[in-house]
């Protein structure tokens, strides 16, 4: 009968480890995510990027006489 107590106790602490691993994970993702501030939050780059180039675009065929 003690043995099977054992193994019970055993069970019990394995479940709550492992619990309390997930809680620990789950709480550091949550809080990097919460600290990291959002992406439209401010504007890092004033820059416009350049237009493109004309030649990257197909030329139209002139229609022939």
């Amino acid at each position: 009968m003690e043995n099977r107590d054992d193994k019970l106790i055993a069970l019990i602490g394995l479940l709550a480890a492992s619990l309390i691993g997930i809680v620990v994970i789950f709480t550091t993702t949550w809080l990097a995510d919460i600290r990291r501030p959002s992406s439209d939050a401010f504007e890092v780059q004033t820059c416009t990027m350049p237009p493109a180039e004309p030649a990257a675009q197909p030329a139209e065929a002139s229609p022939t006489p």
